[in-house]
């Protein structure tokens, strides 16, 4: 596929396991309206996973956290990245 592909949703991996939904849809909320926010948690032990995706309206608003290289969220640094859709 195309990797200038406009992209709505983005990959946060390495989060603390302070990082629940709320303080992790309040920190990407400062870029932009987002659609859908979710920390991925483990079903039986219902911890977070340590990684979680967002989807925006708008794929500026990805390119925009993009631009940042220093995102943390509860004093730990986390990584972003574009998810593309799969099978693209």
């Amino acid at each position: 596929g195309d990797q200038s592909m406009r992209v709505t949703k983005v990959f946060v991996g390495g989060l603390s396991a302070d990082v629940d939904n709320a303080k992790f849809k309040e920190y990407f909320e400062a870029f932009g309206s987002i659609v859908e926010s979710q920390v991925m948690v483990d079903k039986e032990t219902n911890r977070s996973r340590g990684f979680g995706f967002i989807t925006f309206d708008s794929s500026d608003t990805v390119e925009k956290i993009m631009q940042r290289r220093d995102h943390s969220l509860c004093g730990k640094v986390v990584e972003v990245k574009k998810a593309f859709p799969r099978g693209e």
